[in-house]
Protein backbone atom coordinates (compact mmCIF):
# COMPACT_ATOMS: atom_id res chain seq x y z
CA UNK A 1 0.00 0.00 0.00
CA UNK A 2 1.51 3.24 -1.07
CA UNK A 3 1.89 5.52 1.81
CA UNK A 4 1.74 9.44 2.30
CA UNK A 5 3.55 11.23 4.79
CA UNK A 6 1.00 12.83 7.96
CA UNK A 7 0.74 16.70 7.79
CA UNK A 8 1.22 18.12 11.10
CA UNK A 9 -0.61 21.34 11.23
CA UNK A 10 -1.90 23.95 13.57
CA UNK A 11 -4.29 26.09 12.02
CA UNK A 12 -4.68 28.46 14.25
CA UNK A 13 -0.80 29.47 13.94
CA UNK A 14 -0.56 29.55 10.19
CA UNK A 15 -4.36 31.74 10.55
CA UNK A 16 -1.69 34.30 12.60
CA UNK A 17 1.15 34.26 10.38
CA UNK A 18 -1.27 35.65 7.66
CA UNK A 19 -2.29 37.86 9.40
CA UNK A 20 -5.70 36.60 10.85
CA UNK A 21 -7.35 36.75 13.91
CA UNK A 22 -7.64 34.00 16.05
CA UNK A 23 -11.01 33.72 18.49
CA UNK A 24 -9.50 31.34 21.66
CA UNK A 25 -11.67 29.33 24.50
CA UNK A 26 -10.25 28.46 27.57
CA UNK A 27 -11.60 25.11 29.08
CA UNK A 28 -10.63 23.89 32.36
CA UNK A 29 -12.55 20.57 33.77
CA UNK A 30 -14.97 19.60 30.90
CA UNK A 31 -12.68 17.89 28.06
CA UNK A 32 -15.62 15.97 26.76
CA UNK A 33 -16.48 15.69 22.80
CA UNK A 34 -19.44 18.38 23.14
CA UNK A 35 -17.02 21.18 24.05
CA UNK A 36 -14.72 20.18 21.10
CA UNK A 37 -17.51 20.02 18.76
CA UNK A 38 -19.48 22.70 19.57
CA UNK A 39 -16.47 25.18 20.45
CA UNK A 40 -15.60 24.29 16.27
CA UNK A 41 -19.04 24.51 15.12
CA UNK A 42 -19.10 28.57 17.02
CA UNK A 43 -16.18 29.14 15.18
CA UNK A 44 -12.72 29.38 17.15
CA UNK A 45 -9.42 28.58 16.77
CA UNK A 46 -7.64 28.06 19.39
CA UNK A 47 -8.53 25.79 22.87
CA UNK A 48 -6.32 26.52 25.69
CA UNK A 49 -6.71 23.56 27.81
CA UNK A 50 -5.65 24.66 31.43
CA UNK A 51 -3.80 22.67 33.64
CA UNK A 52 -2.47 25.20 36.19
CA UNK A 53 -5.17 25.01 38.08
CA UNK A 54 -6.94 21.37 37.22
CA UNK A 55 -5.76 17.74 37.71
CA UNK A 56 -6.68 15.64 34.62
CA UNK A 57 -6.87 12.23 33.71
CA UNK A 58 -3.54 11.55 31.76
CA UNK A 59 -5.65 9.42 29.16
CA UNK A 60 -8.41 12.19 28.89
CA UNK A 61 -6.47 14.46 28.25
CA UNK A 62 -5.19 12.60 25.56
CA UNK A 63 -8.31 11.85 23.92
CA UNK A 64 -9.38 15.53 24.31
CA UNK A 65 -6.22 17.11 22.58
CA UNK A 66 -6.54 14.45 19.38
CA UNK A 67 -10.41 15.36 19.38
CA UNK A 68 -9.51 18.94 19.36
CA UNK A 69 -6.76 18.31 16.09
CA UNK A 70 -9.51 16.42 14.63
CA UNK A 71 -12.00 18.70 14.27
CA UNK A 72 -9.56 21.46 13.35
CA UNK A 73 -8.87 23.05 16.46
CA UNK A 74 -5.70 24.06 17.82
CA UNK A 75 -5.29 22.65 21.46
CA UNK A 76 -2.60 24.92 23.73
CA UNK A 77 -1.94 23.98 27.05
CA UNK A 78 -1.60 26.16 29.67
CA UNK A 79 1.30 24.70 31.98
CA UNK A 80 2.64 26.54 35.61
CA UNK A 81 6.06 25.65 34.89
CA UNK A 82 8.71 24.09 32.07
CA UNK A 83 9.64 20.90 32.89
CA UNK A 84 11.64 19.13 30.14
CA UNK A 85 9.17 15.50 30.67
CA UNK A 86 5.98 17.11 31.12
CA UNK A 87 6.91 19.20 28.13
CA UNK A 88 7.65 16.39 25.83
CA UNK A 89 4.75 13.83 27.22
CA UNK A 90 1.83 16.57 26.67
CA UNK A 91 3.20 17.26 22.75
CA UNK A 92 3.39 13.47 22.52
CA UNK A 93 -0.40 13.40 23.49
CA UNK A 94 -1.22 15.78 20.86
CA UNK A 95 -1.19 19.54 22.06
CA UNK A 96 0.18 21.74 19.41
CA UNK A 97 2.12 23.90 22.08
CA UNK A 98 1.78 25.75 25.15
CA UNK A 99 0.89 28.97 27.12
CA UNK A 100 3.52 29.83 29.68
CA UNK A 101 1.92 30.91 32.84
CA UNK A 102 3.77 34.05 34.91
CA UNK A 103 6.26 34.15 31.96
CA UNK A 104 9.02 36.01 33.73
CA UNK A 105 12.22 35.08 32.47
CA UNK A 106 14.30 35.04 29.57
CA UNK A 107 16.13 31.41 30.73
CA UNK A 108 12.51 30.09 31.64
CA UNK A 109 10.96 30.81 28.07
CA UNK A 110 14.42 29.58 26.19
CA UNK A 111 14.02 26.36 28.43
CA UNK A 112 10.47 26.12 26.98
CA UNK A 113 11.50 26.49 23.49
CA UNK A 114 14.30 24.42 23.61
CA UNK A 115 12.52 21.64 25.26
CA UNK A 116 9.01 21.69 22.78
CA UNK A 117 11.54 21.18 19.40
CA UNK A 118 12.81 18.87 17.84
CA UNK A 119 16.92 18.96 17.03
CA UNK A 120 18.48 20.83 15.63
CA UNK A 121 16.54 23.79 17.80
CA UNK A 122 15.73 22.03 20.72
CA UNK A 123 16.10 18.46 22.16
CA UNK A 124 12.54 16.93 22.34
CA UNK A 125 12.89 12.92 22.11
CA UNK A 126 10.88 11.20 18.91
CA UNK A 127 7.67 9.31 19.30
CA UNK A 128 5.42 8.64 17.33
CA UNK A 129 1.73 8.34 19.06
CA UNK A 130 -0.58 11.22 18.98
CA UNK A 131 1.36 13.92 18.31
CA UNK A 132 2.50 12.30 14.73
CA UNK A 133 -1.17 10.42 14.24
CA UNK A 134 0.39 7.29 15.19
CA UNK A 135 2.97 7.04 11.89
CA UNK A 136 5.89 8.50 10.89
CA UNK A 137 7.04 7.67 7.60
CA UNK A 138 9.61 10.56 6.95
CA UNK A 139 11.05 11.57 10.71
CA UNK A 140 12.91 14.54 9.00
CA UNK A 141 9.96 15.62 7.78
CA UNK A 142 7.89 14.84 10.28
CA UNK A 143 10.54 16.64 12.78
CA UNK A 144 10.30 20.06 10.42
CA UNK A 145 6.83 19.80 10.32
CA UNK A 146 6.09 19.74 13.80
CA UNK A 147 9.06 22.06 14.71
CA UNK A 148 6.79 24.82 12.50
CA UNK A 149 3.85 24.03 14.15
CA UNK A 150 4.63 23.91 17.71
CA UNK A 151 3.14 27.20 19.30
CA UNK A 152 4.97 29.06 22.28
CA UNK A 153 2.43 31.45 24.03
CA UNK A 154 3.60 33.89 27.03
CA UNK A 155 1.37 34.67 29.40
CA UNK A 156 2.35 38.21 31.06
CA UNK A 157 0.44 38.10 34.63
CA UNK A 158 3.16 39.49 36.91
CA UNK A 159 5.13 42.93 37.35
CA UNK A 160 8.52 40.89 36.52
CA UNK A 161 6.80 39.51 33.49
CA UNK A 162 5.59 43.54 32.06
CA UNK A 163 9.18 44.35 32.73
CA UNK A 164 10.83 41.81 31.13
CA UNK A 165 8.13 41.36 28.54
CA UNK A 166 10.53 42.98 25.61
CA UNK A 167 13.36 40.46 26.38
CA UNK A 168 10.67 37.34 26.49
CA UNK A 169 9.67 38.47 23.26
CA UNK A 170 13.11 38.56 21.73
CA UNK A 171 13.57 34.79 22.26
CA UNK A 172 13.65 32.91 19.22
CA UNK A 173 10.42 30.56 18.83
CA UNK A 174 7.87 32.67 21.05
CA UNK A 175 5.09 33.17 18.71
CA UNK A 176 2.27 34.66 20.89
CA UNK A 177 1.91 36.99 23.97
CA UNK A 178 -1.69 37.20 25.88
CA UNK A 179 -2.27 37.68 29.65
CA UNK A 180 -3.61 36.97 32.80
CA UNK A 181 -5.36 40.38 34.40
CA UNK A 182 -6.28 38.87 37.67
CA UNK A 183 -3.02 38.05 38.82
CA UNK A 184 -1.38 40.84 37.17
CA UNK A 185 -3.91 43.17 39.13
CA UNK A 186 -3.14 41.24 42.15
CA UNK A 187 0.82 41.19 41.52
CA UNK A 188 0.68 44.79 40.78
CA UNK A 189 -1.27 45.77 43.80
CA UNK A 190 -5.13 46.34 42.66
CA UNK A 191 -6.63 42.88 43.45
CA UNK A 192 -9.82 42.63 41.55
CA UNK A 193 -9.01 45.95 39.61
CA UNK A 194 -9.09 44.71 35.92
CA UNK A 195 -10.05 48.13 34.87
CA UNK A 196 -7.64 49.53 36.89
CA UNK A 197 -5.60 52.49 34.82
CA UNK A 198 -1.94 51.35 35.87
CA UNK A 199 -3.25 47.96 35.28
CA UNK A 200 -4.10 48.98 31.55
CA UNK A 201 -1.44 50.96 30.85
CA UNK A 202 1.25 47.92 31.77
CA UNK A 203 -0.44 45.58 29.58
CA UNK A 204 -0.85 48.08 26.69
CA UNK A 205 2.87 49.02 26.89
CA UNK A 206 3.86 44.87 26.62
CA UNK A 207 0.72 45.72 23.33
CA UNK A 208 3.06 47.93 21.93
CA UNK A 209 6.22 45.81 22.11
CA UNK A 210 4.66 42.85 20.65
CA UNK A 211 3.08 44.81 17.57
CA UNK A 212 7.03 46.76 17.32
CA UNK A 213 7.75 42.95 16.89
CA UNK A 214 4.83 41.94 14.40
CA UNK A 215 4.17 39.58 17.36
CA UNK A 216 0.49 38.55 17.88
CA UNK A 217 -0.92 39.29 21.01
CA UNK A 218 -3.99 39.74 22.79
CA UNK A 219 -5.87 43.32 23.63
CA UNK A 220 -6.12 44.20 27.28
CA UNK A 221 -9.49 44.23 27.42
CA UNK A 222 -12.02 42.00 25.05
CA UNK A 223 -14.30 44.56 22.80
CA UNK A 224 -17.28 45.51 23.92
CA UNK A 225 -19.04 45.54 19.93
CA UNK A 226 -18.37 44.26 16.66
CA UNK A 227 -16.77 48.44 15.32
CA UNK A 228 -14.63 47.69 19.06
CA UNK A 229 -13.17 44.39 17.34
CA UNK A 230 -12.93 45.63 14.05
CA UNK A 231 -10.95 48.57 15.77
CA UNK A 232 -8.48 46.40 17.88
CA UNK A 233 -7.80 44.13 14.29
CA UNK A 234 -6.77 47.00 12.97
CA UNK A 235 -4.49 48.07 15.20
CA UNK A 236 -3.00 45.13 14.93
CA UNK A 237 -4.69 42.59 17.50
CA UNK A 238 -4.85 39.33 16.67
CA UNK A 239 -5.56 37.00 19.47
CA UNK A 240 -9.14 37.70 20.98
CA UNK A 241 -11.57 35.28 23.51
CA UNK A 242 -13.32 35.64 25.58
CA UNK A 243 -10.28 33.31 26.41
CA UNK A 244 -10.23 34.99 30.24
CA UNK A 245 -13.78 33.23 30.61
CA UNK A 246 -14.13 29.22 31.05
CA UNK A 247 -16.89 26.89 30.44
CA UNK A 248 -17.73 27.93 34.07
CA UNK A 249 -18.70 31.15 33.31
CA UNK A 250 -20.35 30.62 30.11
CA UNK A 251 -22.46 27.98 31.53
CA UNK A 252 -23.53 30.49 34.32
CA UNK A 253 -24.19 32.87 31.91
CA UNK A 254 -25.93 30.70 29.68
CA UNK A 255 -28.23 29.39 32.63
CA UNK A 256 -28.82 32.79 34.07
CA UNK A 257 -30.42 34.03 30.57
CA UNK A 258 -32.23 30.88 30.46
CA UNK A 259 -33.65 31.31 34.33
CA UNK A 260 -34.55 35.35 33.45
CA UNK A 261 -38.09 34.71 32.94
CA UNK A 262 -38.32 32.92 36.07
CA UNK A 263 -37.13 35.99 38.31
CA UNK A 264 -39.05 39.24 39.29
Amino acid sequence: MTSTHPAIRNPAKEKLAAGGAVLAFNVFESLRPSVVKIVAQLGFDILFVETEHILHNPETLTHFLVMARDNGLTPIVTIPGVDRSEIGRVLDAGALGFCLCHAETVPQVEDLVRFAKYPPLGVRALAHGPNANYWIEDSAGYRGDANAAVQIVLKIETALGVENAAALMDVDGVDAVVFGPGDLAADMGTPGGWDDPALLAAMEGVIDAALARGLPVEAAMGPGDHGEFEAMKARGIQIFGPARMTEYDHLRAGATLALAPFHG
